[in-house]
């Protein structure tokens, strides 16, 4: 393993998560995206508008007499009880999902009504400008809002083995600004104006970087709201959110206390460190897997990852019974290759008989501690395996790497880990996998305005890529923060503005999970399921693996259902 890329690891590890960030298909259209303001009738809903009441010719009128007056001692109120009244306005706006259950539950909580960036077959509608529209706030004019994309470049990691294509983000997020500029009249009359700062991923400097591209985009763009879709970790995200207060919206899981310092300004499409942890354990523990089993847990010296796993994983395995026999953990060396001790926590494992173990290391290290148990002699079947998006082990790019850099003996040991998250990770190689409304919508949108003319759709796959769930993933980042700016009201300040995203309710995702920000909970996941690692992949378009014949996949093996508490 070179220097060069031990130094950089921890940028690749965080990068890979966006790779499979959200699952879906796409359909042939030649829907734009866009659409004028329209009046909403029952009907228009798909109910049927009722028949009016009309005398058949034999009924007789009923007879009527005149009332007494009965409000001489009510204080001139009538004590007669209103009849019942005609409900008036636009029947609810509920997207019937077709999946029904917890997704229809779900979607009944969002009444999407004619606002123009929560319709489900259209990014945004045309509307009405403020009137009356002043500068209020740094970045805030009377006809713009300045928004800004940090884009990581992933392209730089293609050459070293650890990237994947995921299509032109700049042009996404271009793309969709346009859309809502062009064709809908900007937010609430403000357009759109949309800077984006590159950050490389393979500088000596990582950290240091990230951070002078917090200062660029808020100093010198005066970004209101800055997004992000591959991945921006570390110190520079309270930069953002706590030096500048300013909103961030992130695709990266995010720590408990980075959420608490951002003071609701940190905004995520993923999972707090610590919560993801527990969920796991909470749902292994009420699904009995865990009853009379033995268990290992190795983590990374990596600052923060420690205390995650002892608070998020390892007390909530010791607060529900179960017998932690191995809790180690395992030296960098002030590098993302951890080793240090791998071999002794091993020897561990067998000593005290563990059965099942809980993967919570990188992309080069897990493979590597996963060899260290072949070579101990573990074989298949001897431990039951166990992750979650901790280290991005939730995604068909690092999960790969078990294969790539540990080879196929250590697949064969890791097959059959089961891994819980909250994307649809590989649901399109289900039988009755259907396309996803919100994902459809997305990549229609960008396929009619992009300028490139690219136009992403699930079949892609295939190619081991993920263009199509970038797309959607850019598209719900960009949803979140145009809500958040339009709920603001007519002239709103900044507090206004990350007040707006904090309470937003209901949000649309990749994916069309359940998803939701409120304050105080500002990461938008709600619901959990398992997804199974498998190798060799027996499943359309498994996830391609170089120097081997055979490929990886991540599939869903059970149902949706709320994050445990």
């Amino acid at each position: 393993m070179t220097a060069r890329l031990r130094s950089l690891l921890n940028v690749v590890v965080a990068l890979a998560f966006v790779a499979a960030a959200c699952g879906g298909e796409v359909a042939d259209s030649d829907d734009t995206g866009v659409a004028a303001p329209t009046t909403r009738s029952p009907a228009a809903d798909g109910a049927e508008a009722p028949e009016p009441d009309e005398p058949d010719g034999e009924r007789e009128a009923p007879a009527t007499t005149e009332p007494e007056d009965d409000t001489a001692d009510t204080g001139g109120r009538p004590t007669t009880e209103p009849a019942d009244e005609e409900p008036s306005g636009p029947a609810p706006n509920i997207y019937d999902d077709p999946r029904d259950g917890i997704f229809d539950e779900f979607q009944a909580t969002m009444d999407r009504g004619d606002h123009p960036f929560m319709q489900i077959d259209r990014f945004c509608v045309a509307h009405d400008p403020a009137p009356g529209r002043e500068a209020t706030d740094k970045g805030i004019e009377a006809d713009s809002v300045s928004v800004v994309h940090i884009r990581s470049k992933l392209e730089q990691l293609m050459d070293i083995g650890f990237g994947i294509d995921v299509g032109d983000t700049t042009e996404m997020f271009e793309t969709f600004a346009a859309v809502v500029n062009e064709q809908c009249g900007g937010v609430r009359g403000r357009m759109i104006d949309l800077h984006t700062v590159d950050v490389g991923v393979l500088t000596a400097t990582v950290d240091e970087d990230n951070n002078a591209a917090c200062i660029e985009a808020i100093e010198d763009h005066d970004a209101v709201v800055v997004v992000n879709s591959s991945s921006f970790r570390g110190s520079a995200s309270l930069c953002i959110v706590e030096q500048h207060e300013t909103a961030f919206v992130s695709v990266q899981s995010q720590s408990a206390q980075f959420m608490e310092r951002g003071e609701d300004r940190l905004i995520t499409v993923s999972t707090v460190a610590e919560e993801q942890l527990s969920w796991m354990v909470l749902d292994l523990i009420a699904a009995g897997r865990l009853d009379g089993r033995t268990v290992g847990v190795a983590v990374e010296d990596t600052p923060g990852h420690y205390e995650a796993v002892e608070a998020g994983l390892v007390q909530t395995l010791i607060d529900g019974g179960v017998d932690v026999a191995v809790f180690d953990v395992i030296g960098c060396g002030g590098s993302n290759v951890c080793l240090e001790g791998t071999v002794e926590s091993v020897q561990r494992l067998r000593l005290e008989g563990v059965d099942v173990f809980f993967n919570l290391l990188n992309v080069i290290s897990a493979p590597l501690y996963l060899a260290e148990m072949v070579v101990q002699g573990f074989e298949p079947g001897d431990v039951q395996f166990y992750a979650s998006d901790f280290e991005s082990q939730a995604t068909e790019l690092v999960a790969s790497k078990i294969v790539q850099v540990g080879g196929a003996a250590v697949g064969d040991l890791y097959n059959g880990a089961i891994i819980s998250d909250f994307r649809d990770t590989g649901a399109y190689r289900v039988e009755g996998f259907e396309p996803r409304a919100f994902d459809e919508m997305c990549n229609d949108t960008y396929g009619a305005h992009s300028p490139s003319g690219a136009n992403h759709e699930a079949h892609e796959r295939a190619d081991g890529n993920e263009r199509y769930g970038m797309t959607a993933t850019v598209c719900e980042l960009m949803r979140i923060t145009l809500r958040g700016i339009h709920d603001a009201g007519d002239n709103p300040a900044r507090a206004d503005i990350y007040a707006s995203l904090a309470s937003l309710g209901p949000v649309d995702s990749s994916g069309m999970y359940p998803a939701s920000l409120r304050p105080g909970k500002t990461r938008t996941p709600d619901v959990i399921h398992n997804l199974v690692f498998e190798f060799p992949c027996t499943k359309p378009s498994p996830f391609p693996v170089p120097g081997h014949d055979h490929g990886i996949c991540l599939y869903p093996i059970d149902e949706y259902r709320p994050v445990p508490s």
